[in-house]
């Protein structure tokens, strides 16, 4: 899959992040979390890792896909939840799909 580039908008204006939706940064501790979940291991490989970011950037593009084919910014606020394991603060920000 050739990921999509994305970016995120402050309410301000200002640029949080563009790039790769699967290069947002993911935060430690939901890796970790995850890894015990799934692989009952404190301490991931790079390949459990590899699979749990990557379940995670899918996750994100099967929700938010809609707006990308409707070329319409996506409100982070509204998929606060699913955003929270981003180690990038969305929060009051929008994220469209380039």
């Amino acid at each position: 899959m050739k990921w999509k580039n994305i970016t995120v908008t402050a309410r301000n204006g200002a640029i949080i992040y563009e790039g790769p939706l699967n290069e947002l940064p993911v935060k430690e501790e939901y890796i970790i979390e995850k890894s015990r979940e799934l692989y009952n291991e404190e301490e991931p490989c790079i390949i459990y890792r590899t699979h749990i970011t990557k379940k995670l950037y899918l996750d994100i593009w099967d929700q938010l896909k809609d707006n990308q084919k409707k070329k319409r910014a996506a409100d982070c606020n509204s998929y606060r939840e699913l955003l929270s394991p981003l180690a990038v603060n969305m929060e009051d920000a929008t994220l469209e799909f380039q």
